[in-house]
């Protein structure tokens, strides 16, 4: 055996460790907590599935739920299962994206963009939580496999699998939705080529509905009616992009503002340095090196680096427009598409030992990273639970005013009252109920109340702060406790 085998076993052998690693831990450290408004949504819906009741919320999510009662079988706790049917799925993952790398790069080379995507930390904290994102992400790779596989296939049967795939893909999350352009692609390939004619486009578009009419069909039922469904989606999607969605038309940051938070904190610091100063240099080494004059590597005419690049400009375009900034996973799918785009230009452009050296770096930092916050996510509580704890021990009678909190309130069943509050005008009203009684409030009302032009700060008292890292809970991870002295 020679030293350049020995070096690419190697190399192999400890990405193949890392990645392992990193799946143990996954398993090893299920989630236990439920911390925010849409996990509980979720995990309630494995208890009973009721859309009016945002068990979960619209549109219904049948395939992760699904999955999740599969593995609560074996789980046994709501939370924990979706999170293991997360990590389970998201472990496939591997597999599409190795394939579609390996049309473009070596094999060996392949291997090592698949282990990057897969440890790559922040997405891998998504997943393990009891939330759609991670099942996602997972669908979405073997959709995009799936593609670039009937591409190179004569039309026929290969043709079926992307639009089953896309069923499957917006049954777990419909935010995916424009990821449909992929199919677009797909369909002009294939009549640019003369392989599939405009009668055929439409018999597959479909065949595309009716895959699609197999998710929807079922929530239609738990309904009782088409007219009863569309009531509650419009609903829905009207309360998200004009109200509550943290979209482009529901947010008051300016376009340069939204713009900088997209690029620079969700995609680059958060979806991938996943806030990590170590992980931040390895990848601005890996970005140096594309960026250096080198020999022409031909990559934009790969068919694979084309698609992910069509995929990359629809959904960003998406998720910069009708999705919440203040979520940085909402970005997932982008800064994977970055990731995978750049790794295949990495290697494309330069052949070298110590390319495939720093790639394994990034794998080992990654995986070192990405255990430990998946450990620590397992282990610390929330700071919400650190509220609900606290006040559980409190003496006195007392009344608890909240934002988005008193969901998880009510799901661990707190005995004491607690109440989402809108304004402040119906504040006052309500607080002069409960005379004698001690009021708290927590700072997201307070924030609220501020936004809409009131400042009460001269008739508060700071109580205490329940802290938890930032990372796992962007909006909720600090809460304020105060008292009501008016």
């Amino acid at each position: 055996m020679n030293f350049a085998k020995i070096n690419r076993v190697l190399i192999s052998g400890v990405s193949l460790l890392a990645i392992l690693y990193v799946f143990m831990t996954q398993l090893g450290n299920l989630n236990p907590f439920v911390s925010s408004w849409d996990q509980v949504d979720f995990t309630l819906a494995l208890d009973r599935y009721d859309l009016r009741a945002m068990q979960p919320h619209f549109p219904g999510y049948p395939y992760f739920i699904l999955g999740g009662l599969l593995t609560d079988k074996f789980v046994q706790n709501p939370g924990q299962a979706l999170v293991a049917f997360n990590v389970l799925v998201y472990a496939s993952s591997i597999l599409p994206v190795y394939l579609l790398a390996s049309k473009v790069v070596s094999k060996e080379n392949a291997f090592l963009v698949a282990g990057i995507i897969y440890t790559a930390s922040y997405p891998l904290i998504i997943v393990n939580q009891p939330m759609s994102e991670g099942a996602a992400l997972a669908a979405f790779w073997w959709y995009f496999w799936s593609i670039a596989a009937a591409e190179t296939k004569p039309s026929g049967k290969w043709m079926l699998l992307p639009l089953f795939l896309f069923s499957v893909l917006l049954g777990i999350r419909l935010s995916y939705i424009p990821m449909g352009i992929g199919l677009i692609y797909l369909f002009y390939k294939k009549w640019r080529e003369q392989e599939l004619t405009l009668p055929g486009m439409i018999k597959l578009t479909a065949i595309a509905g009716l895959f699609q009419l197999i998710w929807v069909g079922g929530l239609i039922l738990t309904e009782g009616s088409v007219a009863n469904f569309l009531e509650l989606a419009f609903g829905f999607t009207g309360g998200h992009f004009q109200e509550w969605g943290g979209t482009s038309a529901s947010n008051e940051l300016s376009i340069f503002a939204r713009l900088k938070a997209f690029v620079f904190t969700n995609i680059l610091w958060w979806g991938i340095f996943s806030r990590t100063t170590v992980l931040m240099v390895l990848y601005i080494v890996i970005g140096s090196i594309i960026l250096w004059p080198s020999r022409n590597s031909g990559i934009f005419k790969e068919g694979n680096v084309q698609l992910s690049l069509l995929l990359l400009l629809a959904y960003g375009g998406w998720a910069l427009f009708a999705q919440n900034i203040d979520k940085p996973r909402h970005i997932l799918p982008v800064a994977l598409l970055i990731v995978f785009f750049c790794l295949l230009v990495f290697f494309k452009k330069r052949a070298e030992k110590f390319t495939r050296y720093l790639a394994l770096a990034v794998i080992i930092a990654q995986a070192i990273v990405s255990s430990s916050y998946v450990q620590e996510q397992a282990e610390l509580s929330p700071a919400v639970y650190q509220l609900a704890n606290y006040l559980e021990e409190q003496p006195d009678e007392f009344v608890l005013y909240t934002w988005e909190e008193t969901r998880v309130l009510q799901f661990l069943g707190m005995p004491y009252p607690h109440k989402r509050i809108y304004t402040y005008k119906i504040f006052l009203h309500d607080q002069g109920l409960y005379e004698g009684k001690t009021i708290y409030l927590t700072n997201s009302v307070i924030d609220g109340f501020r936004s809409q032009g009131i400042n009460p700060g001269g008739k508060l008292e700071e109580v205490k702060t329940f802290s938890s890292n930032e990372i796992f809970d962007p909006v909720y991870h600090e809460i304020v406790l105060y008292k009501w002295t008016p």
